[in-house]
C-alpha cells in the first residue's frame, strides 16, 4: 500500500525528484503553492470511462522541476485549488496529447486552460511523426524508456500498487524535459509562433466541439431526411437521458448505428421496431413503448420546424485524384522542411482547397491551408500545382526526395 510520504527516485534527465501521493487537503495546498512558485507544471490524468455516463476521474499527475505528485481525487474531494492552477494564465500547463485531459477539465470546471504547451503538437512541428505516443516521443527525443505495463489497469481501485503509482508518474516524469528539448528546436527553427497558433486553434476547437450539439456528430446523418434528422435528435436526447439516469455509457444504452437506423426507417409499430437488427436485447425491448413515443413526437413536428439537412461537400469527379497529387507534393515538402505532414493537412483539407479553387476562390471560405504558417509553408505551392504551373517528375525512386516539382 502506498503512503503519502516522500519517496526519492532517480531521474535519467535530472537530479532525483521527490515523489508524493497527495491524499489530504493540506498536502494539496502545499503542492499548489509549489506549482505557483515554479511558474509551470506537467499535467496528466487517469480516468475510467468504460462503464459510466461520464468519465470517472481517478488520478491527477503533476510534475514540477523538483517534485512529482499524484493527487488522489477519492481522498481529496475538493480539487478547486488545483483547477485554479490549470486555468491561471500566469502558469504554463505542459501536456502530451491533451484532448482527453481537456475533456476532463471541461467536465469538472466548464473551461479549458488558457496557456498550454502540448509536446505532441510541438514534436510534429519540428519533424517528428504526428501523432506520436509519449513512449515513442520520450524514446526518440530523450532516449528514455517508459513502461506501458499498466495500460489496462483499473484506476478506481484502492490502494494503488507501487507499479500503478510509478506508471502514473511516468506520464509526467519527463514532460518538462521534453518541453525544454522541443522548445529549443522550435526556437532554432523559428517556429515558436507556429506552436502558439496551434495551441490556440486546439483550445478553440475543443470548446467548439463541446458547444456543438452531440447528436450532430452521429455518423450517417447525411443519409437522413429532415424528418429523420428530427427523429435522430429526439432519439439522441432520449438516449442521453437514459444513460445519465442509469449512469451508463451512451453506446451501452443504444449504439449510434442502431439509433440512425431507427431514424432512417421510421418504424411506427412495436413489430416494426423490434424487427430491426440488434434491437432484440432485453434492455432495449423493455423500452420499446418509450421509444415509440419518441418517434411519435418526432412525426408530430411541423415540416417548417424540422432541422436543416446536413451539408455534404459536392466534390468534382477528379477531386480524389487531384487530392492524391497534392498530398504527394505536400509530403515531400514536409520532409524537406522537417514538419509532420499529418499535422499540416489531411485529405479533407486538401479537398476543401480544391473546392475553394474551383468555386472561384471565395474570400469567406478560405481554406486553412492558405492561412497562417500553413499558408507560408505550402499554400503557394499547392495553388501553383492546381493552376498547372508546377509539374511532377520522378528523379530517383530510391531517394528520400524522389520527385521534383518544377515550373511547367
Amino acid at each position: 500500500m502506498l503512503t503519502s510520504r516522500l519517496i526519492p527516485v532517480e531521474c535519467a534527465m535530472a537530479p532525483a525528484k521527490d515523489e508524493i501521493l497527495i491524499s489530504t487537503p493540506a498536502q494539496l495546498r502545499e503542492l499548489v503553492d509549489q506549482v505557483r512558485a515554479a511558474g509551470r507544471f506537467g499535467f496528466d490524468t487517469e480516468f475510467v470511462s468504460e462503464d459510466t455516463f461520464e468519465p470517472v476521474l481517478c488520478l491527477i499527475q503533476v510534475a514540477t522541476a523538483d517534485r512529482l505528485a499524484v493527487i488522489d481525487p477519492q481522498a481529496v474531494r475538493d480539487l478547486s485549488a488545483f483547477w485554479e492552477l490549470v486555468h491561471d494564465p500566469k502558469l504554463e500547463v505542459v501536456m502530451h496529447a491533451a484532448g482527453e485531459d481537456m475533456r476532463i477539465c471541461l467536465l469538472h470546471t466548464g473551461a479549458v486552460p488558457r496557456r498550454i504547451f502540448d509536446v505532441q503538437i510541438v514534436a510534429g512541428l519540428v519533424g517528428y511523426s504526428y501523432p506520436l505516443s509519449l513512449v515513442n516521443l520520450a524514446a526518440q527525443a530523450l532516449r528514455v524508456a517508459l513502461s506501458s505495463s499498466e495500460t489496462r489497469t483499473d484506476w478506481r481501485r484502492r490502494p494503488l500498487t507501487t507499479a500503478q503509482f510509478r506508471y502514473a508518474l511516468d506520464d509526467v516524469r519527463h514532460l518538462l524535459d521534453l518541453a525544454d528539448h522541443l522548445e529549443a528546436e522550435l526556437r532554432q527553427m523559428g517556429r515558436s509562433d507556429w506552436a502558439e497558433a496551434e495551441f490556440a486553434d486546439f483550445l478553440a476547437a475543443t470548446l467548439d466541439r463541446a458547444d456543438q450539439e452531440r447528436w450532430r456528430r452521429l455518423p450517417g446523418l447525411h443519409q437522413l431526411s429532415r424528418r429523420g434528422l428530427e427523429t435522430a435528435r429526439r432519439m439522441a436526447e432520449w438516449r442521453e437521458d437514459e444513460a445519465r439516469r442509469q449512469n451508463r455509457p451512451l453506446r451501452q444504452v443504444m449504439r449510434d448505428d442502431l439509433l440512425v437506423a431507427i431514424a432512417k426507417r421510421q418504424p411506427s409499430s412495436r413489430r416494426d421496431l423490434e424487427a430491426l437488427r440488434d434491437f432484440n436485447r432485453p434492455a432495449l425491448l423493455s423500452k420499446t413503448q418509450a421509444i415509440l413515443g419518441v418517434l411519435e413526437q418526432a412525426r408530430a413536428v411541423p415540416a417548417d420546424r424540422l432541422p436543416e439537412l446536413s451539408q455534404r461537400p459536392d466534390d468534382s469527379p477528379g477531386a480524389s485524384t487531384v487530392a492524391s497529387l497534392l498530398s504527394a507534393a505536400l509530403a515531400q515538402l514536409c520532409i524537406q522542411h522537417k514538419v509532420s505532414g499529418s499535422l499540416v493537412a489531411n485529405v479533407s483539407d486538401l479537398k476543401h482547397l480544391i473546392r475553394w479553387y474551383l468555386d472561384g476562390r471565395p474570400e469567406h471560405d478560405r481554406p486553412a491551408l492558405l492561412e497562417g504558417w500553413r499558408g507560408k509553408l505550402c499554400g503557394q505551392l499547392l495553388l501553383e500545382i492546381l493552376a498547372g504551373r508546377r509539374t511532377f517528375r520522378v528523379v530517383d525512386p530510391a531517394s528520400e526526395y524522389p520527385v521534383a516539382l518544377e515550373p511547367a
